[in-house]
């Protein structure tokens, strides 16, 4: 017989590993060469976009998994129902019409992000009851197909701002809907974004196990759901908008990551929700480091490095669960 340590002990040893190398590589690759190449290229350039890469996956990763539990759909990401292209939508509006305004694109990003999201919850609510029901056909496609539909409005939005832009702004623009952590020097507002939807989510950990099971068994158990949710959607926002804000549209993070603390055998939320931030993190410091070396001295946009490993993981993830059903 295989002897196997607790999920829980195998979920820290990975963590403790896995976060300072993801950060010793970060601070080591670049579009300039491998080491320690000057002290102004690490310290002005490398340790900001590090830390950024790294507040932006935690927050990516936490919305995800905040959004997975409340929705009870394990494919649920901000970027496939369409957050992250309303937080997208809010963040440029707020920059190319309030550019002077402090933490603009901010509050821009957050906004637009609670908006697209309480639109996907208004449409697809129906059917995501469904799901509860014995014997009833699952709301997941009904919830992605509306969140498909609200990324194709906020699409339709960014193309007319796009339109509508300056030559000066365009390519600024063009570049930070791909996802760009390039020249990024304030990464403190995505850290106190995470900070702050943990504060709001994680103390009501065990009251969000009892809602994956169901609205039902939660209130029968004394779980104020519907104050739960709105708490829970508002913190999901909170990362997303801040992540959107720091580094533009970068999707899949939230699928990802939250899957990966799956596999370790972590699901409860208590435990999914910190170890989704850091393994995020992790991911998206990882991904930033290959786009900026696989085509040195030139880089990718990490938008299109998160989407190369996401997209499949997506597919696989979706052709497992309807060959369950």
């Amino acid at each position: 017989m295989t002897l196997r340590p607790p999920p829980l002990i195998a979920a820290a040893v990975i963590a403790l590993l896995a976060v300072p190398c993801a950060i010793w590589l970060g601070l080591m690759l670049g579009s300039s060469g491998w080491g320690w190449t000057s002290p102004d290229i690490v310290w002005l350039i490398r340790v900001p976009r590090v830390m950024a890469a790294f507040g932006t996956g935690a927050a990516l990763a936490l919305g995800g998994a905040l959004i997975q539990i409340v929705t009870r759909n394990p494919l649920s990401d901000p970027h496939v129902l369409g957050v992250t292209s309303g937080a997208s939508v809010g963040a440029l509006i707020a920059l190319m019409w309030l550019p002077a305004f402090a933490l603009a694109a901010e509050l821009g990003a957050t906004i637009g992000a609670l908006l697209s999201t309480s639109l996907v919850f208004a449409l697809a609510w129906r059917g995501m009851g469904r799901g509860l029901l014995p014997g009833a056909q699952t709301g997941t496609v009904v919830v992605l197909l509306v969140g498909v539909m609200i990324g194709a409005a906020c699409g339709a939005a960014v193309s007319f701002m796009l339109a509508i832009a300056n030559d000066q702004q365009l390519r600024n623009i063009i570049f930070w809907l791909l996802g760009d952590l390039n020249g990024v020097t304030h990464w403190w507002p995505v850290w106190a974004g995470v900070g702050m939807a943990s504060l709001m989510a994680w103390p009501h950990a065990r009251e969000l196990d009892l809602m994956s099971r169901g609205d039902g068994w939660a209130w029968t158990l004394g779980v104020p759901v519907a104050k739960r949710r709105r708490v829970a959607l508002l913190a999901s926002c909170v990362c997303v908008g801040a992540a959107v804000a720091t580094a533009g549209s970068i999707g899949f993070v939230g699928l990802v990551a939250p899957h990966m603390v799956r596999l370790l055998g972590l699901r409860s939320a208590q435990w999914l929700l910190p170890f989704s931030a850091l393994l995020g993190g992790v991911f998206l410091v990882l991904a930033d480091a290959v786009a900026r070396t696989v085509i040195a001295p030139s880089q990718l946009p990490v938008g299109v490095v998160s989407a190369a490993v996401g997209v499949p993981v997506f597919l696989v993830l979706l052709l497992r669960r309807r060959a369950g059903q």
